[in-house]
């Protein structure tokens, strides 16, 4: 799924206009893109890099990240592999290394501008400040009693300072309150634990697809992630009970079973079937223990 930004030149306090960016975004992504190119390819010269991402290109980007500057941006239609070529081919391709623009290439969209106020879904922006050689990164942030977003600084930096840059602070925030990752990408739990990093946190509720097993009359069974609504497998001849989920769960001797665990609930949501118990994985806040849920007996 993408993650969209903004690419922008300060236009005075608070305020900025730049152009969009559709891939990658967040700042392990796009903000060390854009230090790198500053840095390299442009050589520290910040009004020429922006000449050429705002200007040059009106448009805006498909993605500037992991892209070779030294070719001529321009947009790659996947369409265009010829037969017989696979992915991993085209994306060697130099009219696929290239930085993806929406304005040549396969594409020639109108310049559009994006401000402070536009709302095109943008969940980050870098603003350049020309006169002081900073970037300043900003989230995009919603209010919890208006309900409105506005834009809030999260990092500063000084393109000429070499020294480096905590990426995952700025995006992240120092505990985390702005994480969207996995909690294991940041060794809060096992790299086979797939729980966020907001559910570890406790500042979200856990939720049926968390459950990493499954206790079935008194035998625990390891989740798989995967399964199917009974009613579709039921036409396929298998007898399961109506409007249930069934999980496909592993067994003690490795072996791959169907079980139903769940009721799929009138406004889509699930609860334990009856005499089936949710096993969830460790959070912060139960202290290491993992947390039982049943269906009524």
């Amino acid at each position: 799924m993408s993650t969209r930004g903004i690419i922008a030149r300060s236009t005075g306090e608070s305020t900025f206009a730049g152009r969009y960016h559709h891939w990658d975004s967040y700042p392990s992504g796009l903000g060390v893109a854009l230090v790198e190119l500053y840095r390299g390819h442009f050589k520290h010269d910040l009004t020429r890099m922006l000449q050429v991402l705002l200007d040059k290109h009106p448009a805006g980007w498909s993605t500037i990240v992991h892209k070779d500057f030294n070719l001529k941006p321009g947009y790659t239609n996947v369409g265009s592999r010829p037969d017989g070529m696979s992915i991993e081919e085209f994306q060697n391709q130099p009219l696929n290394r290239r930085p993806q623009c929406y304005c040549h290439g396969h594409r020639h969209e109108e310049g559009f501008l994006h401000d402070e106020k536009s709302d095109c879904g943008a969940e980050w922006a870098y603003v350049s400040d020309e006169e002081e050689k900073v970037l300043h990164v900003l989230d995009r942030e919603k209010h919890e009693v208006s309900g409105e977003y506005h834009w809030q600084g999260v990092g500063r930096i000084d393109l000429d300072c070499e020294d480096s840059i905590n990426w995952m602070t700025i995006e992240c925030g120092e505990n985390f309150e702005r994480c969207s990752h996995y909690a294991w990408k940041h060794d809060l739990v096992p790299r086979t634990c797939n729980l966020a990093t907001q559910t570890w946190l406790g500042n979200r509720s856990l939720e049926f697809h968390d459950a990493i097993a499954f206790i079935v009359a008194g035998k625990r069974y390891k989740a798989t992630g995967s399964g199917g609504n009974s009613d579709y497998l039921r036409r396929t001849g298998k007898n399961f009970p109506s409007n249930t989920w069934v999980s496909s769960v592993v067994a003690g001797n490795g072996r791959r079973l169907e079980l139903p665990v769940a009721i799929i609930t009138s406004d889509g949501t699930y609860s334990p079937l009856q005499g089936v118990t949710w096993i969830y994985p460790p959070t912060k806040k139960t202290h290491g223990r993992e947390t039982k849920v049943w269906g009524d007996k």
